[in-house]
């Protein structure tokens, strides 16, 4: 009986024990488990997070509401799609080749769309930044995209897109600035170099032409605002000075010879070495014959325009860019008022049997000259003494 009894006792002790190791395992092992688990979904996580992908989509996240810098230079000829920030829409990129033929097919709204929603992607890619760089320049005021190419050329670019902006620059203002002072455009030169001149103030090239284009104006205060920029005794500084002091004595002697004269080329009907223009009169406007390159161009007389303008529909038939320079858009003054419009270089106009070379000449649109090809301005008129006698409807011109 005692010896069943013991037996029995070392039964239940014997399963006390191994039920006993049996929960010390459990517990003592599940939060290791646990832990491990957890440790591994971490990591899982991690890699997740720091994949390629994953990357580019949080950094597109946070450019989509920012300004954030993005390291990529470049876009590539492929189409980009790029899920919004809460994933509910699409909008398709278009690839550079896309976006070029945007510019020369003339859909600048749709560029202008475009460029502005892939630049918020890719804010620093030099062929968006260039399209755009060109896109401004065909659409807005000549001295605006010097502006902008100027603010490109601070950005943090590679050296072959700094010596690019930098070639246009030099290139479209040496156009517009020798065309405009060639042609005696002064209000334009002036219109020109004073966004420029208040930009990079120590760049003496912008200070002597601005300075120059208001002493032709006689605007002299201006003039010695600007020039205080430069030494007193600075040789330039004086030589726009004395171009004043010429330019106040030809005002008091409007017979004086001027330099740079047309060419009297055609016979005319002359009277005491005036040539006489027969006018015609419609309404309350004058109208005149004369030839652009090879077409005729019956042209408003507009002695408040600054600046000849030609119809979009005689810009078509002179071949456009073909034979015309496009020197940049300006704000320039009709007898309507101010307008914005491009100004091209014409190689060759004719006018009361004079010749022109490479005359400055503003494009307006068909609307704005329904009943003629183009106003003659005062970048011609102003190359005479003129008057106007009502009753027979003629034009006075002595050359000066």
């Amino acid at each position: 009986m005692n010896r069943m009894l013991l037996i029995t006792l070392l039964l239940v002790l014997a399963a006390s024990l191994m039920l006993n190791v049996y929960l010390w395992q459990r517990f003592s092992n599940s939060p290791q488990s646990s832990q491990n688990a957890l440790n591994q979904n971490l990591a899982a996580q991690n890699d997740d997070a720091s994949s390629p992908n994953s990357l580019r989509s949080e950094e597109a996240y946070k450019r989509s509401g920012s300004n954030s810098i993005d390291g990529a230079r470049n876009i590539d000829d492929r189409k980009i799609d790029t899920r919004s920030r809460d994933g509910a829409s699409i909008k398709e990129m278009r690839s550079l080749s896309e976006l070029n033929a945007l510019l020369h097919s003339g859909d600048m709204a749709a560029l202008a769309a475009s460029l502005n929603r892939q630049l918020k992607i890719s804010p620093l890619s030099e062929p968006l930044l260039l399209l755009e760089a060109e896109l401004i320049r065909q659409t807005k005021p000549l001295p605006t995209a010097l502006l902008n190419y100027y603010d490109l050329a601070d950005l943090p670019l590679s050296n072959t897109a700094l010596i690019e902006i930098n070639e246009k620059i030099r290139t479209l203002y040496q156009q517009a600035q020798q065309q405009l002072s060639r042609s005696h455009q002064w209000e334009l030169v002036a219109k020109l170099n004073e966004p420029l001149f208040q930009r990079v103030p120590d760049n003496k090239t912008f200070t002597v032409n601005l300075a120059t284009a208001y002493a032709h104006q006689l605007k002299v205060t201006l003039m010695e605002d600007v020039l205080a920029a430069l030494p007193f005794n600075d040789p330039d500084a004086q030589a726009i000075r004395d171009i004043a002091s010429d330019q106040q004595i030809a005002a008091n002697e409007p017979d004086s010879d001027t330099t740079g004269e047309p060419q009297l080329q055609d016979p005319f009907l002359e009277e005491d070495n005036n040539v006489r223009v027969k006018l015609e009169r419609i309404g309350n406007s004058y109208y005149v014959n004369a030839v652009a390159l090879n077409q005729r161009a019956f042209m408003i007389l507009d002695t408040g325009a600054s600046t000849t303008a030609i119809s979009s529909n005689l810009y078509a038939r002179l071949g456009k860019m073909k034979n015309l320079s496009f020197i940049g858009i300006f704000n320039v003054q009709t007898a309507s008022g101010s307008v914005e419009a491009p100004l091209v270089r014409i190689p060759e106009f004719r006018f009361a049997g004079y010749t022109f070379k490479n005359i400055s000449a503003i494009v307006l649109p068909e609307e704005a000259l329904p009943d003629a090809d183009g106003l003659l301005g005062m970048n011609i008129l102003g190359e005479f003494d003129f008057s106007i006698l009502p009753k027979e409807d003629v034009l006075i011109l002595n050359k000066r």
